[in-house]
């Protein structure tokens, strides 16, 4: 009885480190994916007010701005660029459209809603489901340490 006591322990000892690896590892992964996910999820509707040139251009894309006497706005999907660079707009069907600084005049965030796009539904779907699996994953974690410190009070004992 003593042997096989004894040859187990080691088994549970390399079960309670791994598993924390694992579940370390796997959340992790989730965090990398999650970071990838979250550029459709950051796509917020702005009110762009564009130049005479950056009407023309939406206008091409089949998209229709409200003409105004300083030029043209629009209500999009809209993700400036980094320190005033290029911004881009993702249209109804997931595709990416990028206006040069000079084409956009103005943007302010507005509260109208967009319905979101085929790819900002499966954002949010991946967004949920690694929600749920860093919860599970702390939870084991949880578990193993909380195991581990039972079966070392159990050893004292013994």
């Amino acid at each position: 009885m003593k042997q096989t006591e004894i040859s187990n322990k080691p088994k549970q000892q390399n079960m309670t480190v791994t598993m924390p690896l694992i579940a370390l590892f796997v959340s992790l992964l989730c965090m990398i994916v999650l970071s990838q996910e979250s550029w459709y999820l950051n796509m917020n509707p702005h009110k762009l007010i564009l130049t005479q040139q950056g009407c023309s251009n939406i206008s091409s894309l089949g998209l229709v701005p409200k003409r105004e006497t300083s030029g043209c706005s629009i209500i999009a999907r809209y993700r400036s660029g980094f320190l005033g660079s290029d911004g881009v707009i993702l249209l109804d069907d997931d595709r990416f459209v990028t206006l040069s600084s000079a084409a956009v005049l103005a943007n302010a965030d507005t509260g109208e809603v967009l319905p979101d796009t085929p790819m900002q539904q499966r954002a949010r779907l991946i967004q949920r489901v690694i929600y749920a699996v860093v919860f599970t994953m702390v939870i084991l974690i949880g578990y193993a340490l909380f195991r581990a410190k039972k079966q070392q009070q159990k050893g004292k004992k013994s």
